[in-house]
């Protein structure tokens, strides 16, 4: 397959996926304002678009072997006028057993962001994917445990081309992007 209709093919569908999540999110809280700009809980939302980057050491191959996963979130274009936020970025490396042909299970994660603002929020959530013909849905479903927003529900919703079954084979995946958005209730 051609790889620029393959590209053009994961930004659709991942411009659906994220535009789904998004307006879901805003349905469910846009009634509640926008949140505050300090630390304290308050009511309000924070959306923002994600760009990630996973890179396996060693390579994901067909069977589940010990994998080091570094993770690099970027998160742009956020809407949160009360606080100032406008994007931030977070970086951390988990160990778990993956391979291609075994679905990741759910999984308890914690990651601190960083805010443009330098202001950092902790996210401590589970990890579930499902996968769709041709993309990885990965749903991130926790609360800000502390910094900025702490006592905050929130939802990371990226969207990741499936694995490509061949690339399985040999010193397996390397590296995996996704994107989608990310949102502080």
């Amino acid at each position: 397959m051609n790889p620029d209709v393959s590209r053009s093919r994961f930004r659709r569908l991942a411009a659906v996926v994220c535009g789904a999540a998004l307006l879901a999110v805003s349905s469910v809280v846009a009634p509640t304002g926008v949140a505050a700009a300090d630390d304290a809980p308050a009511t309000g939302i924070v959306v923002c678009t994600t760009n990630s980057t996973w890179t396996y050491s060693p390579g994901v191959v067909l069977l589940p072997r010990p994998i080091t996963t570094r993770v690099d979130d970027r998160y742009t274009s956020c809407l949160s006028p009360a606080s100032g936020v406008t994007g931030g970025s977070s970086s951390f490396t988990v160990e778990r057993d993956a391979g291609c042909l075994e679905p990741v299970a759910a999984v308890p994660e914690t990651r601190v962001i960083t805010w443009d603002d330098g202001r950092t929020s902790t996210f401590s959530y589970t990890v579930t994917v499902s996968s769709l013909p041709g993309l990885d849905v990965v749903t991130k479903t926790g609360t800000i445990t502390a910094g900025a927003f702490a006592g905050h529900v929130a939802q990371a919703t990226q969207a990741a081309p499936t694995l490509d079954l061949l690339q399985c084979l040999g010193q397996g995946v390397q590296r995996q992007t996704a994107l989608g958005t990310f949102a502080i209730l």
